[in-house]
């Protein structure tokens, strides 16, 4: 009787070990013992046993794609990183590889590493190919809306890719492919996909960030943030830019100067000019030299010898801004606004001098004016931004239709962005969508714009710095 009760204790010790050995995260080496163990031991239930044969199954299936997954990243260190042919076939091989992981269950703990190698590749064939890459940006529900009950329609299907959800049976659901996707992700999660490219404005290239999409759809909030740990990308990329200068002041002399334009119903504005200071007849006019550089005659450019001192340029030009309340935004930005950030950098040792510049431009919502019911002035804004708007997606449609003639000349947005659309800028756009079905037309419009910037192939993208 003595030894029949041991057994049975031994069979339910067993028995919550193997439950226990089950629960996520499961060891293997533990769970394989457990079972062999408890072949061996009578009185423990048969389904807890096979239960656990399968869940082993389940768990040696997955180390098995795991390490699979592995060799595939460690295969990856060893391409040539100049072939756009290997970059790309090992991009894929990591992606098609990540699927499957997925599906098999393996927990996103286990691919981060891979998921980080796969996206370094992505990006390495992407610059080797020279296309402007695209980041897209799903905002929350606001508080109007989900106090609306208005349903979400967009979801996301993994990192790169998202879903527009639709009600009707003869239209189904889109999807599209950015180089990244966020539901919303946070903001140090949004810049961690631009900061190397801070690097390459110190290396003397040119360096284009801009934010598009409907009216309340989180530009300004991704572009600019706020105060106390949720600062945009432009804050984010002021600071990167003065810690890498900070690293590399015993060998190169830096000069940083900054400019902030405000584009107003077709009219230039230079938001850091001293208003007190009237110089008649003086007209902001665009120009563009024969390598596509843009520059603006007569705008203000001041020095900057700190990241605090560019933020409070930044800080001062954000204010001056306008915004209007509309039935679709209660803070809408009325207006395009362009930071211009430039780098003189001088190697100390050779005298050799590189000059890079970074534009960051937050444009100006699109808006259908039957849903935002603007009237009086804010009517002509409106109408304003939807043409600069469309003028943009003309530029685009020449570009990537590769017409002869790029209507760039059509509109001074399209001007102001020459160097960043179809020049030799390393851009980055984020396109910011709101989830709401009482957006769709809205987000499906804003999505379809930014996968006709992807086919956009750059003249010499990624050429070499531009010296003095």
């Amino acid at each position: 009787a003595a030894a029949e009760e041991a057994v049975q204790r031994e069979a339910q010790r067993l028995r919550g070990e193997l439950r226990g050995a089950m629960a996520d995260p499961c060891d293997i080496g533990r769970l394989r013992s457990l079972v062999a163990r408890a072949d061996a031991t009578p009185g423990v239930p048969a389904e807890d046993v096979q239960m656990a044969r399968e869940r082993l199954a389940v768990e040696e299936e997955r180390a098995e794609v795991l390490q699979e997954l592995g060799h595939l990243v460690r295969a990856a260190d060893e391409r040539d990183m100049g072939s756009f042919a290997d970059v790309r076939m090992a991009a894929v091989g990591l992606a098609d590889a990540l699927l499957h992981a997925r599906a098999k269950g393996c927990p996103e703990a286990a691919l981060r590493d891979a998921d980080l190698v796969r996206k370094r590749l992505h990006n390495v064939a992407e610059d080797l190919r020279g296309a402007i890459r695209v980041v897209c940006r799903i905002r929350p529900l606001s508080q109007k809306e989900r106090d609306a009950a208005d349903p979400e329609v967009v979801r996301a299907l993994d990192a790169t890719t998202l879903e527009v959800l639709t009600s009707s049976v003869t239209r189904p659901s889109e999807r599209y492919s950015f180089d990244a996707v966020f539901f919303p992700g946070t903001q140090e999660e949004i810049f961690e996909d631009c900061r190397r490219l801070v690097r390459s404005a110190l290396d003397g290239y040119n360096v284009s960030l801009f934010a598009y999409g409907q009216t309340g759809a989180g530009k300004t909030h991704t572009m600019y943030g706020q105060p106390g740990g949720l600062e945009g990308t432009a804050p984010r990329t002021v600071e990167e830019l003065y810690r890498l200068i900070g690293q590399d002041e015993s060998r190169f002399d830096h000069r940083v100067t900054a400019s902030l334009l405000e584009l107003y119903k077709n009219e230039l504005v230079d938001l850091l000019a001293d208003r007190s200071v009237s110089v008649p007849g003086r007209r902001l006019s665009v120009r563009v030299d024969k390598n596509t550089q843009v520059s603006i005659d007569g705008l203000s450019e001041q020095v900057c010898a700190s990241a605090a001192d560019l933020l409070r340029l930044l800080e001062r030009g954000a204010q001056a801004r306008r915004v209007a309340c509309t039935a679709m935004n209660s803070q809408s930005s009325r207006s395009h606004l362009v930071l211009w950030v430039r780098v003189a950098r001088t190697d100390k040792a050779s005298g050799e001098c590189a000059l890079g510049k970074i534009a960051m431009c937050d444009l100006a919502g699109s808006e259908r004016l039957k849903k935002s019911f603007a009237v009086g002035e804010a009517e002509k804004e409106a109408i304003e931004i939807n043409k600069s708007l469309t003028a943009v997606g003309d530029v685009i449609e020449a570009l990537t239709t590769r017409q002869r003639h790029v209507p760039y000349k059509n509109h001074k947005l399209t001007q102001v962005l020459q160097d960043a659309l179809g020049g030799t800028s390393k851009t980055l756009i984020f396109v910011n969508c709101s989830p709401a079905a009482s957006n769709f037309e809205e987000t499906v419009n804003a999505l379809k714009y930014a996968t006709r910037v992807k086919h956009i192939s750059p003249k010499s993208a990624g050429g070499p710095p531009r010296r003095p």
